[in-house]
């Protein structure tokens, strides 16, 4: 599209997708209000129509069009619980319907074809109950304009057409209003299953991605951040940290205490964990009692993820609710991803790292540096030497 065109798009319709769908239906009204309009015109010229009553149906036109306009395009609709207005907007136009058949002379049976046309866009703006009270509304409206016309003006409006016509149009209008009823009543069926599914979408996606027990991602979707974080490292050169985190002595805390306290072990790290970590690092149950942590490069790095693993320490300082006395330790191995290296190489190092850790004595942390060239380095190369912390 042109950017012209689209600019011209933007600023009639808005840039919500939302508001363009309100906006572009408000629009067919506005048309339908311009030919309308035009015609009026075309009939107060040729003499059908008395120059003021048509002008003041004119202006009842041109003040109601801007105003939804501007209503549903600024959203101040959504203020007013009324998105889309399409009720307001279906009785405006009734109302002006019912207007121009009281002033239209010999035309006027053509215009009532006009509340037809409003009840079938009814039928796809409105709910169930909005179409019973348009179409009440409508019935009720032209039996007392007629009623009115035939009293005011016996001479053009003759009380056994004007019966007959009302008559037709209270058969006629209800069936109208059946049919936008049941295919309003269907459209709201299909909103709620559609609701429905994407609840239940959602839900699956949250099975599928978080780990059941401690509500972290699971090792499956980990996976797929890092390799997603590893596309935007090759775009952008800029690395990141990854930490595999073991819980010490997670099976004697089984052994001794039962699985049940073993369960409470690991959310009562994954809790610890959520409340001192940034919203940018990534955290995951990566399998059994092991964690993995993602941090982004060149902050925090490799000085930041030591911040932050002591940080955990800190928060896991007091102990099991459950278990007086138990504290839950953890020893980790921590590195840099830098740019070219496989993922697997990283979580190697990283693997090594945490054995290393373990091996001093647990409740540590020991850094594992990236090497230089990690896309040129030789396979079967012995890694560093980790640097205990």
């Amino acid at each position: 599209m042109h950017p012209l065109i689209r600019a011209a798009s933007d600023l009639v319709l808005g840039r919500d997708p939302k508001v363009r769908r309100r906006v572009s239906l408000t629009m067919i009204a506005v048309y339908g209000y311009l030919v309308s309009s035009a015609l009026l015109a075309y009939a107060m010229d040729i003499g059908l129509v008395k120059v003021q009553e048509g002008r003041w149906l004119q202006a009842y036109i041109w003040v109601g069009m801007p105003a939804f306009y501007l209503l549903v395009r600024s959203d101040w609709s959504s203020r007013l619980g009324n998105p889309g207005m399409d009720l307001p907007q279906c009785l405006y136009a009734i109302a002006a319907i019912l207007f121009a058949y009281a002033i239209t002379g010999p035309v006027r049976s053509s215009v009532l074809m006009l509340i037809a046309l409003v009840l079938v866009f009814g039928m796809f703006t409105l709910n169930a109950r909005q179409v019973v009270i348009m179409g009440t509304a409508t019935v009720a409206g032209l039996g007392v304009v007629m009623m009115t016309m035939v009293w005011l003006n016996p001479a053009d409006f003759d009380p056994r057409l004007e019966l007959i016509k009302f008559v037709l149009a209270a058969c006629t209008l209800p069936a109208v209003s059946a049919v936008a009823f049941y295919v309003a009543q269907v459209r709201e069926r299909l909103m709620a299953q559609h609701q429905e599914l994407s609840h239940a979408l959602a839900m699956l996606q949250e099975v599928a991605t978080r780990d059941e027990l401690t509500g972290l991602w699971n090792r499956r979707h980990m996976t797929q951040l890092i390799e997603a974080r590893i596309q935007r490292q090759q775009r952008e050169g800029v690395g990141f940290c990854l930490a595999l985190i073991d819980l010490d002595h997670f099976k004697q805390i089984n052994d001794q205490h039962g699985h049940q306290v073993g369960d409470q072990a690991l959310r009562a790290f994954a809790d610890g964990a959520r409340q001192v970590l940034r919203q940018t690092d990534t955290l995951a149950r990566w399998g059994g009692e092991e964690f993995l942590l993602m941090l982004d490069m060149p902050e925090p790095g490799i000085e930041g993820g030591l911040v932050a693993l002591a940080r955990i320490r800190e928060a896991l300082q007091a102990p099991l609710k459950t278990v007086p006395g138990l504290r839950i330790g953890f020893s980790a191995g921590l590195t840099e991803h830098p740019v070219g290296e496989p993922l697997h190489a990283t979580l190697e190092r990283a693997d090594h790292a945490l054995y290393a850790a373990k091996a001093a004595g647990r409740q540590r942390t020991e850094v594992l540096p990236a090497p230089r060239t990690a896309s040129t380095r030789p396979q079967g190369k012995a890694l560093a030497e980790p640097r205990q912390v």
